[in-house]
Protein backbone atom coordinates (compact mmCIF):
# COMPACT_ATOMS: atom_id res chain seq x y z
CA UNK A 1 0.00 0.00 0.00
CA UNK A 2 1.71 3.50 -0.85
CA UNK A 3 0.89 7.15 0.48
CA UNK A 4 -1.68 7.56 -2.52
CA UNK A 5 -3.55 4.62 -2.08
CA UNK A 6 -4.18 6.15 2.07
CA UNK A 7 -4.51 9.20 1.17
CA UNK A 8 -7.66 8.18 -0.68
CA UNK A 9 -9.28 6.42 2.24
CA UNK A 10 -12.16 8.28 3.58
CA UNK A 11 -10.89 8.42 6.87
CA UNK A 12 -13.41 10.76 8.74
CA UNK A 13 -16.41 9.37 7.69
CA UNK A 14 -15.49 5.91 8.33
CA UNK A 15 -14.37 7.22 11.73
CA UNK A 16 -18.24 8.34 11.82
CA UNK A 17 -19.52 5.50 10.75
CA UNK A 18 -17.79 3.13 13.22
CA UNK A 19 -18.39 5.31 15.72
CA UNK A 20 -22.13 5.04 15.03
CA UNK A 21 -22.39 1.63 14.96
CA UNK A 22 -20.45 1.47 18.00
CA UNK A 23 -22.82 3.06 20.06
CA UNK A 24 -26.04 1.33 18.40
CA UNK A 25 -23.98 -2.09 19.15
CA UNK A 26 -23.61 -1.16 23.00
CA UNK A 27 -27.16 0.37 23.13
CA UNK A 28 -27.80 -3.11 21.75
CA UNK A 29 -26.19 -5.20 24.43
CA UNK A 30 -27.45 -2.60 27.17
CA UNK A 31 -30.89 -3.43 26.64
CA UNK A 32 -30.66 -6.60 25.13
CA UNK A 33 -32.56 -5.57 21.90
CA UNK A 34 -30.75 -8.93 20.28
CA UNK A 35 -33.97 -10.89 20.99
CA UNK A 36 -35.75 -8.56 19.54
CA UNK A 37 -33.28 -8.22 16.21
CA UNK A 38 -33.59 -11.83 16.23
CA UNK A 39 -37.25 -12.15 15.89
CA UNK A 40 -37.59 -9.53 13.68
CA UNK A 41 -34.83 -11.56 11.42
CA UNK A 42 -36.89 -14.82 11.84
CA UNK A 43 -40.30 -13.07 11.14
CA UNK A 44 -38.06 -12.05 7.73
CA UNK A 45 -37.08 -15.16 7.32
CA UNK A 46 -40.78 -16.87 7.53
CA UNK A 47 -42.22 -14.42 5.41
CA UNK A 48 -39.29 -14.89 2.76
CA UNK A 49 -39.76 -19.25 2.69
CA UNK A 50 -43.25 -18.91 2.76
CA UNK A 51 -43.45 -18.03 -1.22
CA UNK A 52 -41.41 -20.80 -1.55
CA UNK A 53 -42.53 -24.07 0.85
CA UNK A 54 -46.08 -25.55 -0.19
CA UNK A 55 -46.77 -26.78 3.15
CA UNK A 56 -46.91 -23.35 4.89
CA UNK A 57 -48.86 -21.75 1.98
CA UNK A 58 -51.12 -25.07 2.85
CA UNK A 59 -51.10 -23.89 6.54
CA UNK A 60 -52.25 -20.22 5.51
CA UNK A 61 -55.25 -21.83 3.52
CA UNK A 62 -56.29 -23.70 6.54
CA UNK A 63 -56.70 -20.39 8.77
CA UNK A 64 -58.95 -17.67 8.15
CA UNK A 65 -57.71 -14.26 6.02
CA UNK A 66 -59.41 -12.45 8.30
CA UNK A 67 -57.54 -13.69 10.73
CA UNK A 68 -54.01 -13.17 9.19
CA UNK A 69 -55.35 -9.40 8.38
CA UNK A 70 -56.12 -8.66 11.80
CA UNK A 71 -52.83 -10.12 13.43
CA UNK A 72 -50.61 -8.54 10.65
CA UNK A 73 -53.02 -4.81 11.50
CA UNK A 74 -52.27 -5.24 14.98
CA UNK A 75 -48.61 -6.15 14.31
CA UNK A 76 -48.41 -2.76 12.43
CA UNK A 77 -50.48 -1.21 14.91
CA UNK A 78 -48.04 -1.98 18.00
CA UNK A 79 -44.77 -1.45 15.91
CA UNK A 80 -46.33 2.31 15.22
CA UNK A 81 -47.33 2.65 18.99
CA UNK A 82 -43.91 1.56 20.35
CA UNK A 83 -42.50 4.12 17.80
CA UNK A 84 -44.37 6.84 18.91
CA UNK A 85 -43.49 6.72 22.24
CA UNK A 86 -39.64 5.63 21.81
CA UNK A 87 -39.02 8.55 19.10
CA UNK A 88 -35.47 9.57 20.35
CA UNK A 89 -34.16 5.95 20.42
CA UNK A 90 -35.87 5.37 17.07
CA UNK A 91 -33.70 8.62 16.33
CA UNK A 92 -30.45 7.02 17.83
CA UNK A 93 -31.16 3.14 16.55
CA UNK A 94 -32.31 3.96 12.71
CA UNK A 95 -31.57 8.06 11.42
CA UNK A 96 -27.81 8.44 12.78
CA UNK A 97 -26.56 4.94 11.64
CA UNK A 98 -28.26 5.27 8.26
CA UNK A 99 -26.97 8.50 7.72
CA UNK A 100 -23.54 7.52 8.88
CA UNK A 101 -23.74 4.64 6.10
CA UNK A 102 -24.85 7.06 3.53
CA UNK A 103 -22.49 9.72 4.24
CA UNK A 104 -18.99 7.08 4.24
CA UNK A 105 -20.75 5.05 0.93
CA UNK A 106 -20.91 8.91 -0.57
CA UNK A 107 -16.83 9.28 0.42
CA UNK A 108 -16.22 5.79 -0.70
CA UNK A 109 -17.88 6.27 -3.66
CA UNK A 110 -16.26 9.59 -4.65
CA UNK A 111 -12.61 8.34 -4.17
CA UNK A 112 -12.78 5.71 -6.66
CA UNK A 113 -14.08 2.44 -4.80
CA UNK A 114 -16.44 0.17 -6.93
CA UNK A 115 -19.53 -0.92 -5.01
CA UNK A 116 -18.58 -4.30 -3.74
CA UNK A 117 -15.35 -2.89 -2.15
CA UNK A 118 -17.22 -0.37 -0.48
CA UNK A 119 -19.74 -2.83 0.97
CA UNK A 120 -17.27 -5.39 1.61
CA UNK A 121 -15.06 -2.29 3.85
CA UNK A 122 -18.16 -0.71 4.84
CA UNK A 123 -19.87 -4.11 6.38
CA UNK A 124 -16.31 -5.41 8.08
CA UNK A 125 -16.53 -1.72 9.41
CA UNK A 126 -20.08 -1.80 10.76
CA UNK A 127 -19.58 -5.29 12.33
CA UNK A 128 -16.34 -4.29 13.98
CA UNK A 129 -18.60 -1.09 15.25
CA UNK A 130 -20.93 -3.72 16.51
CA UNK A 131 -18.61 -5.96 18.32
CA UNK A 132 -17.14 -3.33 19.85
CA UNK A 133 -19.78 -1.67 21.76
CA UNK A 134 -20.76 -5.16 22.88
CA UNK A 135 -17.63 -5.71 24.20
CA UNK A 136 -17.66 -2.59 25.93
CA UNK A 137 -20.30 -2.73 27.36
CA UNK A 138 -19.78 -6.24 28.33
CA UNK A 139 -16.35 -4.98 29.96
CA UNK A 140 -16.64 -2.07 31.03
CA UNK A 141 -20.31 -1.35 32.01
CA UNK A 142 -21.03 -4.30 33.46
CA UNK A 143 -24.30 -5.44 35.06
CA UNK A 144 -22.98 -7.19 37.89
CA UNK A 145 -25.66 -6.80 40.64
CA UNK A 146 -23.67 -8.44 43.74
Amino acid sequence: MNIKSINRIPWLSLVIFWLAYALLGWYLSAHHIIWLVGAFVALVFLSVAWKGNPLLKQLLNLSSQGLVVVVLASIIVSILITLAITWNTAFNLIVIPFVATVLAQVESRFVGWSKPQAFLLLTLVAGFGLMFGEIIDLTIFSHNVR
